[in-house]
């Protein structure tokens, strides 16, 4: 294991302060967690930027530090798992901001179950979510890209669509699914000028993550961790910056995992 293995340096720190200048970013989940982080990172490089949840209460706070950067802000609630819903978060975005250039899949759910115990609800709502979730933003939003003249498409995946993903199958499967997806995009819209890669985190440290764990992430998946520590949302903000930039022009199809090393090892359990 490593010892004291250090954290990503802030997205500020390596990359310039414009990078990002005339973009028009759109991050589901971007209320809280990881979303939330790079809701921000996207706004100091110079994006504008609108955030979408279900719950508004945690998008208000996140619009207003973007405003407060000095870029324009939407805060708009959605149900990813409906289309209409979806056509509906695009639209107002459209409207109150101008573009979407960048779109972040982040909307996700999930909770521990052994699979003999997980309902057919339970099932929907998690895959519902992320995958449903993920193909309805996609293709909403593809739909003016390609009329625009291209994008960036960045979805999260996890690294427990790699390996089998004991007592959250229903995430395993949907996040599985949504690299498909993206690989798929990939290929068929890059005529279009539309790139589409997956971020797929590892164990990361979020207050959602530790609620799904029960209050606190078990120590013995962090001895399955080389870098000897769990992620932070940070650790994924500079790799989505990256993504959303002109420096990933020729980038599309990718699958990044920001694990520590957690792939490298036989199972991740």
């Amino acid at each position: 294991m490593a010892d004291d293995w250090p954290e990503t340096p802030p997205s500020t720190d390596i990359f310039a302060d414009d990078l990002l200048s005339g973009e028009t970013a759109l991050v589901t989940g971007g209320g809280t967690g990881i979303g939330e982080a790079m809701a921000l990172a996207f706004a100091d490089h110079g994006a504008d930027v609108a955030v979408a949840s279900r719950d508004m209460d945690h998008l208000e706070p996140t619009a207003e530090a973007i405003e407060a950067r000095g870029q324009d802000a939407c805060a708009t609630t959605v149900d990813v798992r409906e289309k209409e819903a979806v056509d509906a978060m695009r639209d107002t975005v459209l409207e109150e901001l101008g573009d979407i250039s960048v779109l972040v899949n982040n909307a996700g759910a999930n909770f521990l179950t052994p699979l003999e115990d997980l309902s057919a609800n339970g099932w929907r709502a998690v895959v519902g979510t992320i995958l449903d979730g993920t193909a309805f933003c996609t293709i909403s939003v593809g739909e003016h890209m390609i009329d625009s003249g291209g994008g960036s498409i960045i979805s999260m995946g996890a690294t427990n669509s790699v390996h089998g993903a004991p007592f959250h199958g229903h995430s395993g499967a949907g996040k599985a699914g949504v690299h498909n997806l993206m690989q798929t995009v990939a290929s068929e819209w890059a005529k279009y000028g539309v790139r589409a890669n997956t971020i797929a985190p590892g164990v990361i440290e979020t207050e959602g993550v530790v609620e799904a764990a029960g209050g606190a992430l078990p120590e013995q998946i962090l001895e399955q961790v080389p870098a000897d520590r769990f992620g932070t949302p940070g650790d994924c903000v500079p790799l989505a910056v990256f993504l959303a930039s002109a420096a990933s022009a020729y980038v599309t199809g990718g699958y990044y995992a920001v694990d520590g090393g957690h792939l490298l090892l036989d199972s991740p359990y």
